[in-house]
C-alpha cells in the first residue's frame, strides 16, 4: 500500500486500499476543512504533491492548469497509485503537541476511556461519557416524537419511518458565520459551509452593529440579515449531505451576545450603554421560530452560557475545547482571537475572564489587501541575509494579505529595520544598512509610506497602526488579567489561542509584535474555531451542557476599561519590542 509523507507536520501514514488522502488525514488525526464532506464541490482541502506529473489530478473549477501543474490537488478527490510526498494548504486540525485537535477531542472519542480532567468531577458524579445528544426521535404506534432534553416529548408531524434526526452547530461570529451538520444518531459531521457575516455591511464591529439595531425597523432588518445568511449556509450544508432540512430538529448557536441578540431579534440597545444590560436567556433552548431558522417546526436552539454584554456564548463554548481551563491546580490563559478579543485566565482555579474590541485586523479586514485565508493569501513571510521570502496559500501569485501574513510581514519589518519600535515605516529615503532588495521595496501610496510585496499587494503605514490598536487591546487585556489574578507570564502552563487563522500563526511572531508577553511563545497551543467545535461537542452530548452550565457559574467577568490603569497599558502596548541601540 502507498505511504503517505505529510509537511508542515512531518508525518508518515500507510494508505488502505481505495482510500482519499483525506479520509488517511483523518484516521491519522489530522482533518481538513472540507466544508461538503469530501464530495470533491467546495474546493477546501488543497494539498501540494511532489512530483505531479506523476500524480492523478483533480479537476476543478478554482484550480487552475498552472496550479494543477506546481501539484495543487483536493485531497478528498486524490487516491494515490504509489508513494507520495504532500503539503498541506489548507486549515486543518491535528492531535499533537501544538496543534489542540478539535472535533474529536479526548473525551468525545469512542476510543478512548481517558476523559479530560475538567470531566472527572462529573464522571465521578455519575454523569455517562457515552454521546448522548439533546434530542431524539422515537416512534410509539406510527406516531413520531421529539424528546428534548429538560422538555415534554411533542409529537412530530411530516416525520418519516428511518429518518435520522440532524442536528446544527452554528458559530455567529463578527466577520464570519460557520453552520455544521451532524446526525444526532452517528454524532458525525455530514457537512459545513461558511460565508462572511452580511451584517458586515452595517459595520465591523459590534458597537455598529448595536446603533444599527437599536430601533424596531433597523432590528428588523439587521435581524433578517444574519438569518438570510445563516439559512442559505443551512440550505447549502444540507444539499451537499442530501439531507432534508425537515431532519434537523436540535441547533446550538454560539456567537458573542450582540450577535446572539440580533439573531433572536431581541433588542441590542441595553448591550451599548452601562450596566451593559443582557437580555437573551442562556443555559437554555429556545424554539428555532425565535431565530428564523429554516428547520424543522419543532425544532429546539440551545444557547451556551452568557456572562457578560461582552462575553458570549461562543466563548463559553470554546472552552470545552480549552483543556484544563476549569481544573483547579492549573494555569491556563485562553485568548479568542477575533473581531472582539475574548479571553480567559485560570490561575489556580480562580476563572477570570474579559473582553476587548480588537478590530477586524487580524481577519485581514481593514488592511488595504487584506483578505481570508484563500488560494493567494500570503500566509508566512521568512527573512534571509536582509530579503524576504514570501510564501502564499497554494503557492500562487499573491492577491492579498491573511491574519498569518499580517503578523508575519509586521515581525519581519521589524526585524530588518522597517518598523521602529514605534511603529513608524521607512520611507524611500530612509535607506540606511538595508538591502538593495528591500530599498527597492519602500515605496510611498497617498504620501504615506508603504512596503511593496507582489503584483498590486502593499503593506502600509496605515496597515501598520490598525495592527498596533488590535494587539495593543488584547496586550492589555492580558496585563490586566494576571494582575487580577496575581500572576505572571513565568506562571502560567499554557496560552491556547483561538481564531479562525491559528493554525498558520508563528508564536515566536505573536511575541515579536508583542501581543504576547515575553516568555510565553513556548506555551502557545493553538485550538483553531473553537466555537464550531464546542458547539459541536454540545450537540453530540448533552452532558457537556451541563458541565459547562455548572462551571461558568465560577467564572468572574473583569472589566478593563473603567479601570484607571486601562489607558496607560493600551497605549503602552502600542510600541513593538524592539531593542534599542
Amino acid at each position: 500500500m502507498p505511504k503517505l509523507t505529510v509537511y508542515p507536520i512531518d508525518k508518515t501514514v500507510h494508505m488502505r486500499r481505495g482510500e482519499t488522502v483525506r479520509d488517511a488525514l483523518y484516521r491519522a488525526g489530522v482533518e481538513l476543512d472540507t466544508p461538503c464532506n469530501g464530495q470533491g464541490i467546495c474546493g477546501k482541502c488543497l494539498i501540494r504533491v511532489e512530483n505531479p506529473e506523476l500524480v492523478p489530478k483533480t479537476p476543478h473549477p478554482d484550480i487552475t492548469p498552472e496550479q494543477e501543474a506546481e501539484g495543487i490537488r483536493l485531497a478528498c478527490q486524490l487516491i494515490p497509485r504509489k508513494d507520495i510526498t504532500i503539503y498541506v494548504l489548507s486549515e486543518y486540525v491535528r492531535h499533537e503537541y501544538r496543534i489542540l485537535e478539535g472535533d474529536r477531542y479526548p473525551d468525545d472519542r469512542e476510543d478512548s476511556d481517558e476523559a479530560p480532567k475538567e470531566n472527572r468531577e462529573d464522571k465521578e458524579e455519575g454523569q455517562e461519557r457515552k454521546r448522548v445528544p439533546a434530542a431524539s426521535v422515537t416512534e410509539e404506534e406510527g406516531a413520531f416524537c421529539l424528546n428534548y432534553d429538560r422538555e415534554p416529548p411533542k409529537p412530530l408531524a411530516h416525520w418519516c419511518q428511518g429518518t435520522v434526526p440532524k442536528g446544527l452547530a452554528i458559530d455567529i461570529g463578527t466577520t464570519t458565520l460557520v453552520v455544521t451538520l451532524l446526525s444526532l444518531d452517528t454524532c458525525q459531521e455530514l457537512a459545513t459551509a461558511s460565508s462572511l457575516n452580511p451584517q458586515i455591511h452595517f459595520g465591523h464591529d459590534v458597537v455598529r452593529r448595536i446603533q444599527a439595531g437599536s430601533t424596531p425597523d433597523g432590528l428588523a432588518e439587521i435581524s433578517q440579515c444574519v438569518r438570510s445568511g445563516l439559512n442559505e449556509l443551512i440550505k447549502e450544508a444540507c444539499a451537499n449531505s442530501k439531507t432534508d432540512v425537515n431532519e434537523i430538529v436540535d441547533v446550538v448557536i454560539g456567537g458573542n451576545t450582540t450577535m446572539l441578540q440580533l439573531a433572536a431579534g431581541i433588542d441590542p440597545e441595553p448591550l451599548g450603554r452601562v450596566p451593559f444590560t443582557v437580555s437573551i436567556q442562556s443555559g437554555v433552548s429556545y424554539p428555532a421560530s425565535q431565530f428564523g431558522l429554516a428547520v424543522h417546526p419543532e425544532a429546539r436552539v440551545y444557547i451556551p452560557p452568557v456572562i457578560h454584554a461582552y462575553i458570549g456564548g461562543d466563548i463559553s463554548a470554546g472552552l470545552l475545547v480549552c483543556q484544563g481551563f476549569f481544573e483547579q491546580s492549573a494555569s491556563v490563559l485562553f485568548v479568542d482571537i477575533g473581531t472582539n478579543g475574548e479571553m480567559g485566565l485560570n490561575a489556580g482555579g480562580k476563572c477570570l475572564m474579559t473582553s476587548t474590541a480588537a478590530g477586524p485586523a487580524f481577519e485581514g479586514m481593514g488592511i488595504l489587501n487584506g483578505m481570508r485565508a484563500q488560494i493567494g493569501a500570503l500566509e508566512r513571510v521568512n527573512t534571509d541575509a536582509g530579503s524576504l521570502i514570501f510564501k502564499t496559500i497554494g503557492n500562487a501569485p499573491v492577491k492579498g494579505i491573511c491574519g498569518s501574513g499580517i503578523i508575519d510581514i509586521i515581525a519581519a519589518l521589524i526585524k530588518i529595520g522597517v518598523i521602529d519600535g514605534s511603529g513608524r515605516m521607512r520611507r524611500p529615503a530612509e535607506t540606511e544598512g538595508l538591502t538593495d532588495d528591500i530599498v527597492s521595496r519602500l515605496v510611498e501610496l497617498n504620501e504615506k509610506a508603504a512596503f511593496y510585496i507582489e503584483g498590486d499587494v502593499y503593506f502600509t503605514q496605515d496597515d501598520v497602526r490598525q495592527v498596533q490598536l488590535a494587539k495593543s487591546a488584547v496586550r492589555a487585556a492580558i496585563e490586566i488579567l494576571m494582575e487580577e489574578a496575581g500572576t505572571r507570564p513565568a506562571d502560567i502552563d499554557r496560552v491556547v489561542i483561538a481564531g479562525g487563522f491559528g493554525y498558520s500563526l508563528r508564536p515566536e511572531n505573536l511575541e515579536a509584535i508583542g501581543l504576547l508577553p515575553p516568555g510565553m511563545a513556548s506555551k502557545v497551543f493553538f485550538a483553531g474555531n473553537t466555537c464550531r467545535i464546542g458547539c459541536v461537542r454540545l450537540l453530540r452530548n448533552v452532558s457537556n451542557r451541563r458541565f459547562l452550565e455548572k462551571h461558568m457559574q465560577r467564572v468572574e467577568h473583569v472589566t478593563i476599561e473603567t479601570r484607571p490603569d486601562f489607558m496607560d497599558l493600551y497605549v503602552n502596548s502600542m510600541e513593538f519590542p524592539v531593542e534599542k541601540p
